[in-house]
């Protein structure tokens, strides 16, 4: 049965994909736990932190072929500087993502430690179901993944789960995450809910020139982790 979910999806999605998309996403993240209506329990830390998300934006900016995701909207400079490392740590995400369906890649371009990396994100191991919910309109199904952490207290193994719509037939996502049948609408990743907040479609003669960057070392995923393990581990000692 999951063999022909799956089979239904691929050719609902190669069908459809024929059909020029382009246009631009805008995304927002919310902390998934906190509750508005119940301010005596946050801290004030929290509560400006929760304030924070509110003001950053995301913008997917795709055509047929390839697509880039970054930050449009950032804090502004009289914050201080724990509250900004506190939301910056929250929203763990820092560079741009670039998407080429062709070639499937997913590259993402880092500033670490004063080196631009261009870090080659792994495939990701999509586990499809046939849960739906309904976003803006749009009839989405709900895809899962995982990947594992390690900190002080040992290895961990998170869980990610995003909905995505068949009715808008681009492999696209935010942070990075991609590779379904469909825009990726909402992404729950540790506790952070990053969400479509609009999207605009643009006329088929409006195009949209994206080059993937090519100034940067180049990594994979566990060579970049490796780097930056390595440089915490030097600041410790």
């Amino acid at each position: 049965m999951v063999k022909k979910q799956i089979s239904f999806f691929l050719f609902y999605f190669f069908t459809i994909s024929m059909f020029c998309q382009v246009g631009k996403a805008v995304y927002g993240k919310q902390l998934k736990s906190y509750e508005s209506d119940t301010p005596d329990n946050a801290s004030q830390y929290a509560k400006k932190i929760v304030e924070n998300l509110k003001t950053q934006e995301f913008q997917l900016t795709f055509n047929n072929q390839k697509a880039t995701y970054k930050k449009i909207k950032f804090l502004n400079n009289n914050t201080s500087p724990v509250l900004k490392a506190m939301t910056e740590g929250i929203i763990d995400f820092r560079g741009a993502i670039y998407y080429d369906k062709a070639s499937d890649i997913i590259l993402h371009e880092k500033e670490f430690a004063g080196v631009n990396y261009l870090i080659k994100r792994n495939k990701i191991d999509w586990i499809l179901t046939k849960d739906t919910l309904k976003i803006d309109n749009y009839l989405c199904y709900k895809a899962t993944t995982t990947y594992t952490i390690e900190n002080t207290k040992g290895k961990h193994t998170l869980e990610v789960v995003v909905w995505y719509a068949p009715e808008i037939p681009i492999p696209y996502g935010p942070d990075g995450y991609g590779g379904l049948p469909g825009l990726i609408l909402q992404l729950d990743n540790n506790g952070i809910l990053t969400s479509l907040k609009k999207i605009e479609f643009f006329k088929k003669d409006n195009k949209i020139d994206i080059e993937l960057p090519t100034k940067g070392k180049k990594v994979s995923e566990e060579e970049f982790n490796s780097i930056v393990s390595k440089q915490y581990t030097n600041r410790k000692n």
